[in-house]
């Protein structure tokens, strides 16, 4: 029945291909093959089952060893990202019993149901190999040692090791942005900085797609948000006490208010029915002298003098009626202390109506402090770079600083923490860091504005980098103006901050220009240039498996 059947197939066959006259000959052939070997087909047929069965034997057993290979380096890739993601949330201080005893059980886990692989596999065939690179990464390489096995086919068993390894950069990352609240941003400017804050924000502190659920809570990048004008307001309602605590001796009860405070209604900068505190600004300061760079690395504890504002009511900022009484003119005293008027303290417009906003990774707060921001007064460059990096200062840590028990960390190495300044700002003015808020009372006479002011200022910016520098403080610079990016010294900015910013920057690769008036018109290039430096920053702490 099996040769009728096979006969009758191959006849078909046959006929099919004799509908081409290059297949006639090979009709006649086959027929004389089905005629005259009629006796030897069933043998022929038997072995090209045979030869069938053995090819489909050969193939399953192959698939079969392959597969199982495969299944045990899924395992150990799986096994090789959580230690990667342990260690990056334990900065790379476990033991390697803690480690193998890890590997062996994600492992054991990601083989599923194949009980012969899981037999092999136990805490003595695991292996974890911690390496660290020049640029500071770690590496874990996880092997296995697993007995390869194909008995249909004859082999021998073979002995396989199969690895995967992890590359881990966990330096923990604190950036301080700044963002000009000048009287040079409109208000669509300061809608598209809040706009190209908060996206900074998200991308520098949210995870990856790649990063596990349970590390959200264990990342290590915080931002800190510095808006600035004149001066840095670091108002806090949760430290009412702050004014106090962080003013030098007499400097609540400055002797040219001396008027002031006698006529009753004002006891001290500290009272709260001062303008400024009934509008909640509190702007500081410390080391305006030559070389003093804002004492920015030091502890804060009875270091600053207190900012306030002597000015007609029309100049006032929004959020507290001014104050009057009659006295000498304080800017000029005692010099003119017999020159007795009417004179007022408003609110200071300069001082900025959104506070600093120490280092955090609460989206949520980011865009609260965001939103409080408004167009302001003069522009003080250096004295904002002071306060962002006194929000990344170690000695701002605790109930004395910034209230927080852990932040800012310690300065070190790039090896061990990363910190970094994002300045935006818009370089178009032609009077900025050579008002009275960049000296003390002392050395402020004749100075602000002139030629020696400017002079002082593009000192100031290079000795301020300098200690930067000196604290492994990296810098990234953006500003905005009209004409092109790349046509560097032409405006007052290049010639008095540029020398000293190309310090913090090292050199003009971390500078970048936009063609553009102002943050509204150029945000879609700040918000690439914003994204670029986000990526770099986030290069130094990631988990990926490298093979």
């Amino acid at each position: 029945m099996l040769f009728v059947c096979f006969n009758s197939m191959m006849k078909r066959a046959c006929a099919r291909l004799c509908q081409r006259k290059r297949f006639c000959q090979s009709k006649r052939l086959w027929q004389r093959f089905g005629c005259d070997q009629s006796g030897s087909v069933m043998p022929f047929t038997v072995l090209v089952f045979a030869g069938v069965l053995a090819a489909i034997a050969y193939s399953l057993d192959t698939t079969r060893t392959v597969h199982s290979l495969s299944q045990v380096k899924r395992a150990t890739d799986s096994a090789a990202m959580a230690i990667g993601y342990k260690e990056a949330a334990n900065s790379n201080e476990s033991d390697s019993g803690e480690l193998r005893e890890l590997a062996s059980h994600y492992i054991q886990f990601n083989l599923g149901l194949d009980s012969a692989l899981k037999q092999q596999v136990d805490q003595e065939s695991v292996q974890v190999l911690k390496s660290v690179k020049k640029s500071g990464a770690v590496t874990y390489q996880v092997s296995v040692n697993v007995v390869a096995e194909a008995p249909v086919l004859g082999a021998e068993s073979q002995d396989k090791t199969i690895s995967s390894t992890v590359e881990v950069m966990s330096r923990p990352t604190e950036v301080s942005l700044l963002l000009p609240n000048t009287v040079s941003e409109s208000e669509s400017d300061i809608s598209a900085l809040r706009r190209l804050g908060y996206q900074f924000a998200q991308q520098l502190i949210e995870p990856d797609d790649d990063e596990s659920s349970g590390r959200e809570d264990e990342k290590k990048r915080w931002l800190s948000l510095v808006p600035y004008s004149q001066s840095v307001n670091v108002y806090d309602a949760e430290d009412p006490q702050r004014i106090d605590r962080w003013a030098s001796f007499g400097s609540l009860m400055p002797p040219e208010l001396s008027s002031l405070f006698s006529s009753g209604q004002i006891s001290s900068l500290a009272d709260p029915h001062f303008p400024d505190r009934i509008a909640h600004l509190l702007c500081m300061y410390r080391g305006l002298d030559q070389g003093e760079n804002y004492f920015w690395d030091r502890p804060p504890t009875g270091q600053f003098g207190v900012y306030y504002r002597h000015d007609l009511p029309e100049n006032g900022s929004p959020g507290a009626d001014p104050v009057s009484w009659v006295g000498p003119n304080p800017d000029l005293w005692p010099d003119a202390a017999s020159a007795i008027d009417t004179r007022y303290i408003v609110a200071d417009k300069g001082c900025p109506n959104a506070a600093l906003l120490p280092l955090t990774n609460d989206l949520d707060k980011i865009d609260q402090r965001l939103d409080e921001m408004s167009s302001r007064f003069n522009t003080n460059y250096a004295i904002a770079m002071g306060w962002a990096a006194a929000s990344l200062s170690p000695q701002m840590q605790g109930s004395a600083g910034w209230g927080d028990a852990e932040l800012p960390l310690s300065f070190r190495s790039d090896d061990q923490h990363y910190k970094a300044i994002v300045m935006l700002a818009n370089t178009t003015g032609t009077w900025f860091d050579t008002d009275s808020y960049n000296f003390s009372r002392d050395a402020q006479a004749g100075l602000s504005g002139t030629a020696d002011a400017r002079n002082r200022a593009r000192q100031r910016f290079v000795d301020l980098c300098r200690s930067f520098r000196h604290r492994y403080l990296h810098f990234y610079f953006i500003g905005v103006r009209p004409g092109d990016p790349d046509d560097y010294g032409r405006v007052l900015f290049d010639q008095v901050a540029g020398p000293g910013l190309q310090i913090c920057t090292q050199g003009k690769d971390n500078m970048h220009f936009v063609d553009a008036t102002g943050f509204s018109s150029g945000e879609p290039y700040v918000k690439k240039a914003l994204k670029a430096i986000a990526e770099d920053i986030r290069r130094n702490d990631y988990v990926r498996l490298i093979r």
